[in-house]
């Protein structure tokens, strides 16, 4: 008798083939390897969306795009980080995320990006007994919620957390 899910398809995907055994992971038809710490986290975002989204930008325009929907998100949440304090911080994101627009569009996958990068450190932050901080629509992606966790971000943590991500 064989224990494990080996040969069980839980579903098709055109975003990733994962090869347990071999130990390798391929995004979009590029390995893992290739991917982490040489393309930016905007970059790889387009590359999963792309013949998701009729109207995705190119990667400066997308980096923009995702700068702006953190901006959306912390202001949408703000008046309701107080409640969602004394929750634990998976609670809390889900009551975050769940008063975001539902919908299938860009603006609406970008919100549910921005809101991970928001609400993890201002939660964080509040379990702390400290103030959140706003988010900055001009800086990259990691940097800025490293920033909101910490209140500044070096550039070596951001690239980590850039190619972690």
């Amino acid at each position: 008798m064989a224990n494990g899910l080996d040969d069980v398809v839980a579903a098709d995907t055109v975003l990733s083939d994962v090869d347990g055994a071999g130990g390798h992971l391929t995004i979009r038809g590029h390995s893992l390897a290739e991917l982490a710490g040489r393309w930016r986290y905007a970059q790889v975002v387009r590359l999963l969306f792309d013949g998701f989204f009729d109207d995705l930008p190119g990667d400066a325009e997308l980096e923009k795009a995702i700068g702006k929907a953190r901006v959306e998100v912390f202001d949408r949440v703000k008046p309701l980080l107080a409640q969602l304090a004394p929750l634990d911080i998976y609670s809390g994101m889900r009551a975050g995320m769940a008063v975001l627009p539902d919908g299938d569009g860009l603006a609406d996958a970008l919100r549910l990006i921005g809101a991970a990068a928001v609400l993890t450190p201002a939660l964080l932050r509040l379990g702390r007994g400290e103030t959140p901080i706003a988010p900055d629509a001009k800086a990259d992606h990691a940097g800025d919620m490293l920033r909101m966790l910490a209140g500044a971000a070096s550039p070596a943590l951001a690239k980590a957390l850039d190619s972690y991500l």
